[in-house]
């Protein structure tokens, strides 16, 4: 698996999910101040055609944008935010080109704005250090762009006066950004560390009660078949041919029953304890089919992450527990899932509920894909051996 970049989506993809409406309130707010901007000042326009391309620009990058952000398309990667930053870019140079000749005042113009707005959108998504060298270089390139037009402006200054003006507001909202995207990753990762020591704490109290809880169930199985049998030989003092062929009939099956603890993976004992496959303990076996053993391969997050969306697929009403099935395999160094479930449930309800669990899902596995068609939903990933 790929290395999680420090972001919050990456980090907390849980919370981060319910960040996109955020996201797109700022997006329709960048688009909505151009277009205010551009009607309130349409007497600067002095060819139409290039200023109209910049809003047709602006709103295809924000919409992009806030495709981008679902939980569905996580995570949101470094070429999405290149294009996107890009798109906003050629906006502000086509917002130039529509203002060439008739720019009065370089505050005027809304394309900085609207770049740093964006920005702050996408902090949550991206790392603080990429945020600050997109805003860095954009501010050069607008700087740039702002040189060429300062002799054209009504009032007469330096022409880095000009500059200043027009990079000062983008550059103190990037900074922003990425100081609020660098605060927001060291909060989750030192809760984290924290929530790890805490782990490992209650592990430490919980295995004696573990290895108690095991000791009591091999009592169980030696009072209900092994000390039946024993009293029965001592009260007859004589052992038959049939008491040998019982004697090595109860060796088997509680050698059966052991073997069968000792190899059952946590993703078998997880679908049992969930209640998935009904009161036999062993039909675990007809859900999960892992040959190659690659259930303990997934690392503690990968666990929590398929143990989570397990758990809330069977909490859903009219879950078909007996339909639900797992396939895991090994391929080479990586391994390959399979997720298959009957849910009669609407498809955007579904979606809906199990947002979360497949934004997770999607930061802790490579190539996860979701394929729903009613009431079947399949889902897909691959992982590599921890």
């Amino acid at each position: 698996m790929s290395v999680r970049e420090p972001t919050r989506q990456q980090l907390d993809p849980a919370g981060t999910a319910g960040t996109r409406t955020l996201t797109g309130t700022l997006a329709l707010g960048a688009v909505g101040y151009a277009l205010v901007m551009t009607i309130a000042f349409r007497g600067e326009i002095s060819q139409p055609l290039p200023a109209v391309l910049a809003l047709a620009v602006l709103t295809a990058s924000c919409l992009l944008l806030f495709m981008a952000a679902s939980a569905y398309r996580a995570p949101f990667t470094r070429a999405t935010h290149y294009v996107i930053h890009a798109g906003l870019l050629a906006a502000i140079g086509l917002e130039a080109a529509g203002q060439r000749t008739s720019d009065a005042m370089i505050t005027n113009d809304w394309g900085p704005i609207c770049l740093g707005v964006i920005i702050i959108a996408l902090s949550p998504y991206r790392p603080a250090r990429e945020l600050a060298a997109a805003g860095v270089v954009s501010a050069i390139l607008i700087g740039f762009l702002t040189l060429l037009r300062a002799e054209q402006l009504a009032r007469q200054a330096p022409p880095f006066a000009f500059v200043a003006v027009a990079v000062t507001p983008m550059l103190a909202l990037c900074f922003g950004a990425s100081v609020f995207s660098s605060g927001l990753v060291y909060s989750i990762r030192r809760w984290q560390r924290r929530a790890v020591v805490a782990t490992r704490n209650l592990m430490a109290e919980l295995r004696s009660g573990i290895a108690r809880s095991v000791q009591q169930n091999r009592v169980t199985i030696l009072d209900r078949d092994v000390l039946p049998f024993f009293s029965d030989l001592l009260a007859r003092n004589v052992i038959s041919e049939e008491d040998r062929v019982q004697a090595r009939s109860i060796a088997d099956s509680i050698r059966r029953v052991m073997v069968a603890e000792f190899d059952r993976s946590w993703l078998e004992n997880l679908i049992e304890l969930a209640g998935g496959v009904g009161a036999d303990a062993g039909a675990a076996a007809t859900v999960v089919d892992d040959p190659d053993r690659a259930a303990p391969a997934m690392g503690s997050d990968q666990r929590t992450a398929v143990r989570a969306l397990l758990v809330a697929m069977i909490d859903i009403p009219n879950f078909d527990r007996h339909d639900l099935r797992i396939r895991l395999s090994k391929e080479g160094t990586g391994c390959r899932g399979e997720i298959v479930a009957n849910l009669d449930v609407a498809d955007h309800l579904l979606r809906s509920a199990l947002a979360p669990y497949f934004a997770v899902m999607r930061a802790v596995f490579t190539d996860f894909q979701i394929d729903s068609a009613q009431p079947t939903l399949t889902l897909r990933f691959s992982y590599e051996q921890q």
